[in-house]
């Protein structure tokens, strides 16, 4: 029941690093979007640290900053998931692993044999 427990969580934390993964890439697109309508439309480009960004009244302006927003937001938030769902799965592993000796065992035969 416990090796059950510990194999599902191991499944969830597999499926919730896909879902990070997707996120972090979901940012990178949006990121890109509003850096290249910050480049393509911008007259006179304003710097934010890394970020360009356009002081105007025009919708592009405002979706671009947006755009660029979001995508390092999401990029980051993305990058700070897949960190944080990879070392829970890593720790449910280990302590599966050190949960079943007996499965261990007929997982080093089967290896020796091929």
């Amino acid at each position: 029941m416990y090796t059950e427990y510990m194999q599902k969580s191991v499944q969830e934390l597999r499926h919730r690093e896909i879902l990070a993964f997707l996120i972090m890439i979901m940012g990178m697109i949006s990121l890109m979007g509003g850096l290249t309508v910050t480049a393509i439309l911008g007259r006179e480009i304003s710097w934010f640290l890394i970020l360009p960004y356009e002081v105007t009244s025009s919708p592009s302006s405002l979706l671009a900053i947006t755009l660029t927003l979001l995508g390092f937001g999401l990029t980051s938030a993305g990058f700070v998931l897949a960190v944080y769902y990879d070392r829970e799965k890593t720790w449910f592993l280990k302590h599966l692993k050190a949960s079943n000796p007996v499965l261990d065992a007929i997982l080093k035969k089967g290896k020796k044999k091929h």
